[in-house]
């Protein structure tokens, strides 16, 4: 009965408002439809690809499972609240009063937003990858909302509480060590050089010392003319050669380094602490509700039209 009287309603209502109406649905259709397609195929293309080992992953489009981890050096820390972790994100939202049609309505405005964009380490059994974090999906472990009454949190709840107040709202995901992670993106190993030009490395950095006369003249100037002779210009030649081989050295034992990143195409990225079962089944749930809205506008759009007269 309700849906007859709307219909109804739409066969006697204004022009603009039909349009109006009927837009809305086919944006609905066409959008919910394109959404759940979207979806499908990432549910499908998690589905296909085989889990990598790190050590032994081929260059390019790969699917990686491991724990999250830090890089040496400083450890990262959620601006919002200091929380450790590898990976966060947060918001700050106040809650603005302003009058409409003589009543006071409140409205949350976003005053502070920002993602870590800091690399961290994805670690399984056979090695380590690097994560540029950037441009990813990710779903976090930790995902908390509460209120406070102050642009800084004052107390930090464990998880979102079920009630709170106050006239700011503040939203927090983390990834934190040690969580499991299932990862999707672009892989690649840059390799430890094992091929030296001695010769032009050797120029290059006696041309970088040359650069530097003053320094140049305080090493090698052993009779302190303020010149370098043939001799001193020998001595300097040889005192480069030795840098550039104990570089070569070092670099010839240097390990592999892999990076995970975000595909230069349009294929998803994604960092996902659930599973990748788990994921794979919200991914198709998600993409099945929005392919059922899509049908839905196409439905009210035809209907609407044939209550219109137009079909």
């Amino acid at each position: 009965m309700a849906a007859q009287a709307l219909f109804a309603s739409l066969a006697t209502t204004s022009i603009e408002g039909f349009v109006l109406a009927v837009g809305l649905a086919l944006l609905l259709a066409v959008g919910g439809t394109a959404w759940g397609l979207r979806q499908l195929r990432h549910a499908r293309l998690m589905q296909d690809l085989p889990t990598s080992r790190i050590a032994s992953a081929a260059q390019g489009y790969v699917e990686l499972e491991g724990h999250a981890g830090l890089l040496p050096g400083p450890p990262i820390y959620s601006p919002l609240t200091r929380a450790r972790c590898v990976w966060w994100d947060y918001q700050v939202e106040r809650r603005d009063r302003r009058m409409v049609n003589g009543r006071s309505r409140s409205e949350w405005k976003t005053i502070a937003r920002a993602t870590s964009d800091e690399l961290f380490l994805l670690t399984d059994p056979s090695g380590d990858c690097v994560v540029d974090p950037h441009g990813a999906k990710v779903h976090p472990s930790l995902r908390r909302r509460w209120q406070g009454h102050g642009r800084v949190p004052a107390q930090i709840p464990e998880r979102s509480p079920w009630i709170s107040f106050g006239g700011y709202r503040y939203t927090e995901r983390l990834v934190k060590v040690g969580d499991p992670l299932y990862t999707v993106g672009l892989f690649r190993t840059q390799h430890g050089q094992h091929s030296f030009s001695e010769g032009d490395d050797v120029r290059e950095l006696l041309a970088d010392w040359k650069r530097d006369r003053r320094q140049l003249l305080q090493r090698f100037d052993t009779n302190g003319d303020g010149e370098i002779d043939l001799g001193e210009w020998e001595a300097a030649r040889e005192a480069a050669l030795q840098a550039v081989r104990q570089r070569h050295v070092e670099q010839a034992v240097m390990p592999d380094l892999h990076v995970l990143c975000q595909p230069t195409d349009r294929r998803p990225f994604l960092l996902s602490t659930m599973s990748e079962a788990d994921l794979g089944r919200r991914t198709r749930i998600g993409g099945a509700l929005w392919l059922l809205a899509g049908l839905a506008g196409f439905v009210f759009a035809a209907m609407a039209l044939e209550a219109r007269g137009l079909l």
